[in-house]
């Protein structure tokens, strides 16, 4: 019965980072007319993700932070939405919109709370690295940790961070914010607005059942970049002329995530920055600046791993010698197995094979719009990525595809996701009215 009350509690706490800091039912900053309160809250969330990923480099303790992000975040709820604009009916009305999503986050949090069986690399390097900080020890003492280079950071943190939060400190409760990122990911996909929310929320429970497995949520960190790339591909949808800017720059702060959750989600962020390059609805000075603004954040994190004296990755992931060697039998040899895994994760990845069905299917139909594009260019760009990681790596292709390849698969998914709701949900509104 505790548990499930610190659920609840932890519940609220996850749920602050997207209250503040812009209050989603009364934003001075954002137009009503252009932002639904939804998209309000995805920007207070990946603000906040930005913010936890700045503290997780200074040299506080986790007891600090903790207690620093409980007070100034609870404070700035009751100031926003207590004191300075006291509107309850509308604060009741969005807690009422979102009690389904509640009743998920609820439901899949006790399947994560009951199994408590780690991942292989959550479990031998994740979460190790989590335990520095849980341990009161900060970012410069994970060089003392020989697998740091090899693994990702900000997942970790953030693991820590809420594991170390709650009096009882279960490591599980840490987890639960990836339960909290997926389920609000498909959420805010499904709905646009207040209409057809029962037909909305339907959806989002059957996006939810055909997603989730416990093993996303075993301390992998790819559900993170997964539920983010979720988010980022409804804010593409959403760059239709000059008053949705800000999407802009909440995509720049997602890709900033991306960098830092996985070796491999410098590759996506990358590949995001350059479909915003494809965009017709964007000014060719304004991409000048995005493009800036995104070298800048890789500098940043360069600098950042100088400062401390650590290396951003161990041994080289690809040799030229191994390169200039391949001939065409080799090569021939790596296609096939990567093709024959390729096919069979991708069948069994829901949204990685209905997004490329409905993606062919309009592509043929000659449905030709900014959006379309956008996801023709990750499509390939996302492709071809896969197949030269796997060509041109000296390992031993088939135990290589075999661990990982599902994982990209189902990283890769996760910009599909807005394509195919949205596909369903107009499908329902002509054939369901």
């Amino acid at each position: 019965m505790i548990e499930i009350l610190q659920i609840l509690i932890i519940f609220f706490i996850f749920s602050l980072m997207c209250f503040v800091p812009f209050n989603v039912l009364d934003s001075k900053i954002f137009n009503k007319k252009s932002f639904f309160f939804l998209d309000i809250a995805t920007f207070n969330l990946i603000i906040n993700f930005n913010i936890l990923l700045l503290l997780s480099i200074l040299p506080t303790s986790l007891d600090i932070s903790n207690l620093i992000y409980l007070i100034l975040y609870i404070s700035l709820f009751i100031y926003l939405y207590l004191l300075k604009n006291y509107k309850l009916n509308l604060l009741k009305g969005f807690f009422q919109f979102k009690i389904i999503f509640f009743i998920i986050f609820l439901i899949l949090s006790i399947n994560v709370a009951g199994e408590l069986n780690l991942g292989w690399d959550a479990k031998y390097f994740y979460y190790i690295k989590a335990l520095f900080y849980i341990q009161g020890q900060n970012f410069s003492d994970l060089e003392n940790f020989t697998h740091n280079i090899y693994h990702p950071h900000l997942g970790s943190y953030l693991w820590a961070f809420f594991s170390n939060i709650l009096p009882l400190k279960f490591e599980y409760f840490g987890r639960l914010l990836y339960v909290y990122l997926f389920c609000f990911s498909i959420f805010y996909v499904c709905h646009t607005d207040f209409k057809e929310k029962f037909i909305s929320n339907i959806i989002f429970v059957l996006a939810i059942c055909v997603a989730y497995n416990y093993g996303r949520f075993s301390g992998l960190q790819e559900i993170l970049i997964f539920s983010i790339l979720a988010i980022l591909s409804k804010f593409y949808f959403n760059l239709k002329n000059s008053q949705n800017m800000p999407y802009i720059f909440f995509i720049i702060l997602g890709c900033n995530l991306l960098i830092w959750l996985k070796a491999e989600g410098i590759v996506y962020a990358t590949i995001l920055i350059l479909l915003i390059n494809f965009s017709n609805k964007i000014k060719s000075k304004t991409k000048i600046y995005i493009n800036l603004f995104y070298a800048l954040l890789i500098f940043f994190k360069i600098i950042v791993y100088q400062f401390f004296n650590m290396k951003l990755i161990g041994q080289p992931f690809y040799a030229l010698d191994y390169i200039l060697s391949l001939n065409f039998i080799t090569i021939s040899y790596k296609i096939k197995i990567l093709f024959s895994y390729l096919i069979y994760y991708g069948i069994n990845n829901f949204f990685f094979v209905s997004g490329l069905i409905i993606l062919l299917t309009l592509n043929i139909q000659k449905k030709s719009d900014n959006y379309l594009k956008i996801i023709n260019y990750y499509f390939i760009s996302t492709f071809l990525f896969i197949i030269f990681a796997y060509l041109l790596r000296n390992l031993e292709i088939e135990y290589f595809v075999k661990t990982t390849l599902e994982r990209i698969v189902f990283i890769s998914s996760g910009f599909y996701v807005f394509l195919v709701i949205n596909f369903f949900n107009n499908f329902s509104k002509k054939h369901l009215k």
